[in-house]
């Protein structure tokens, strides 16, 4: 993703944390719940938060209602106990958004740095004119580049399919390559789960030559 794609996140994320703190309007809200409905990486990015969030309240739920047990039977005021609640609530989204912004940029650069490990030109020769590998070649392009990277992944997507069928076809010879790229596509495109599962179906293919065995392993290992 480009710095634009980074400034567009950077953006998502201060509207999810005045959303869930209810600083927004109401004309505010409605328009960011019209947004969540018709723009993937808000949606995308409110879930995760939200779910963190549901998650460490869920692991803090017996702490919380001790304490609301002992406030209740002070002398102090009853709306004490909402406040504490709500500055637990307010840290978690803090530390929820600081790990969705550090774990996306590391994601990302990641991506970048292993980018660029095995252009298809230096392994294949003399097929320039290859319709085959001129279409591969604009596709690996795009992701060493880190360009048009959502519609890279969907036409790399159908190629692995491809290259993986039973029946030996035009992209079966190119399976590694594709899959390779196809992972670091995913991390560009801050989609783990997607990377691992390409790179362990890569890891588990022998057939590929020590040099991605190493790269994969090495990989897999910093995800």
């Amino acid at each position: 993703m480009d710095s634009k794609k980074d400034d567009i996140l950077h953006e998502n994320e201060e509207r999810i944390t005045r959303y869930l703190h209810g600083e927004m309007t109401s004309d505010e809200e409605t328009l960011f719940e019209k947004d969540i409905q018709s723009d993937e990486t808000l949606r995308n990015q409110t879930e995760a938060i939200a779910r963190t969030i549901k998650a460490m309240n869920a692991l803090g739920s017996e702490q919380d209602r001790k304490l609301v047990e002992e406030m209740r039977g002070s002398s102090k005021k009853k709306t004490r106990p909402t406040r504490w609640l709500s500055i637990a609530a307010s840290f978690a989204l803090l530390i929820t958004v600081g790990y969705y912004t550090y774990d996306y940029s590391s994601t990302v650069s990641l991506g970048k740095e292993y980018a660029t490990a095995f252009p298809l030109s230096t392994e294949i020769r003399g097929e320039e004119d290859d319709v085959v590998l001129n279409k591969l070649t604009v596709l690996f392009d795009n992701v060493a580049c880190n360009r048009d990277i959502d519609n890279t992944i969907v036409q790399l997507e159908e190629l692995w399919q491809q290259s993986q069928s039973d029946t030996y076809n035009e992209y079966t010879t190119y399976a590694p390559y594709i899959g390779w790229n196809l992972a670091i596509a995913y991390l560009l495109d801050y989609d783990k789960k997607e990377a691992r599962v390409v790179l362990e179906y890569l890891e588990s293919q022998n057939s590929y030559g020590t040099k991605y065995d190493n790269l994969t392993n090495e990989l897999m290992e910093k995800i």
